[in-house]
């Protein structure tokens, strides 16, 4: 009787493990924490931000027109020069005899023509004579023009009222024509940055104000900037067009070429009917895949992840306009979306 207990224990454990074969043991994937954001319509102004590098509003490398030794060189890197002041000059004894020796030419060549001049009143030459004379008086006019010219370019003035912002040779040194001595900077300042094309393309319908620059090394001081001008062409591997803008920093800031800086600016999009302003996405959110852009919606109440495609309007600063593809109301993934799938879920992620 034992024995028959013990055969039908290991039957019935036998069909119990052939039925738990069969059950299917589903695992939920746990929601993804995301940061989430219901979308608002789009307003039709906007504050922006773009990075921004300083620039003197003038810059020029000088060189001297002439070759030869520097005998006075008073440039030194920061040094403050007005407009024609001398900034260096080369040894001009060869200029000034050269000088000398065209001006001898010079008169000769005049005390000829004029010679000449008084004898064709008398028929003793002939008019050939008087044309040869004539030409050579030019040709050493324009030599002493030239002498005179080289003897003045041994001498370099600003041409502008600047500062020296870099020098390359040294005093004695020699030189060569037209060889690079030092660059001269104004003390005008501009801010330069990278437009993006949507901000050109739109320009006619979007006005720009409160435009302001914020040195990085200064953060808690504002410059007012005026427009000055930009580039009529992209650059081929940005897209983007430069744009300067001037503006004023105080007595007590040394501002220079290169220092880094943000250009804020608030844009008003105009004549545009309320319901095609769209709506704000952060830059953050908008995935893409080649040349088609996508933000992840959320939907249902297990967050359920659904690829959803958009069509951008305009980029301004950190968020997008988004025309077509979400409404007001609908929730999607502000950021992260690279790490994301269709159909995952998600859940609002707690800082």
């Amino acid at each position: 009787m034992q024995i028959k207990r013990w055969i039908l224990a290991a039957i019935l454990s036998l069909g119990m493990a052939s039925c738990a074969d069969d059950v299917e043991i589903v695992v939920e994937e746990p929601a993804v924490p995301a940061k989430l954001l219901t979308l608002e319509q789009a307003s039709n102004q906007r504050a922006n931000s773009l990075p921004a590098v300083v620039r003197s509003v003038r810059t020029t490398d000088l060189a001297f027109q002439v070759g030869g030794q520097i005998v006075e060189w008073n440039a030194i890197d920061g040094e403050e020069f007005q407009r024609g002041d001398v900034i260096a000059r080369l040894d001009a004894r060869s200029f000034q005899a050269a000088v000398a020796q065209a001006e001898a030419q010079y008169s000769n060549a005049d005390s000829e023509y004029r010679r000449a001049l008084r004898l064709i009143e008398e028929d003793a030459i002939s008019r050939s004579v008087v044309e040869s004379r004539e030409a050579q008086r030019q040709v050493a006019k324009a030599n002493l023009d030239t002498a005179k010219k080289n003897l003045s370019d041994t001498v370099l003035r600003a041409p502008f009222s600047g500062f020296v912002g870099v020098t390359y040779v040294e005093q004695f040194q020699n030189v060569a024509p037209q060889q690079a001595v030092l660059v001269l900077q104004s003390r005008a300042v501009e801010a330069v940055v990278n437009v993006p094309a949507s901000f050109v393309l739109n320009s006619n319908r979007v006005r720009y104000f409160n435009v302001f620059v914020e040195l990085d090394a200064a953060p808690d001081r504002q410059f007012p900037a005026t427009f000055r001008e930009a580039t009529g062409q992209a650059d081929s591997s940005t897209q983007t067009f430069e744009g300067h803008f001037r503006f004023e920093p105080p007595a007590d800031l040394v501002v220079l070429t290169g220092m880094t800086a943000t250009m804020f600016f608030d844009t008003e999009i105009i004549d545009v009917p309320e319901e095609m302003l769209g709506v704000a996405v952060p830059l953050a959110a908008v995935m893409a895949e080649g040349e088609q852009r996508y933000v992840w919606v959320v939907n249902g109440p297990d967050r359920a992840l659904e690829r959803r495609d958009v069509t951008i309007a305009q980029e301004v600063g950190e968020y997008l306009t988004v025309t077509d593809g979400l409404q007001t109301g609908e929730t999607i993934v502000a950021a992260g979306g690279a790490y994301l799938n269709e159909g995952d879920k998600v859940r609002p992620w707690a800082q």
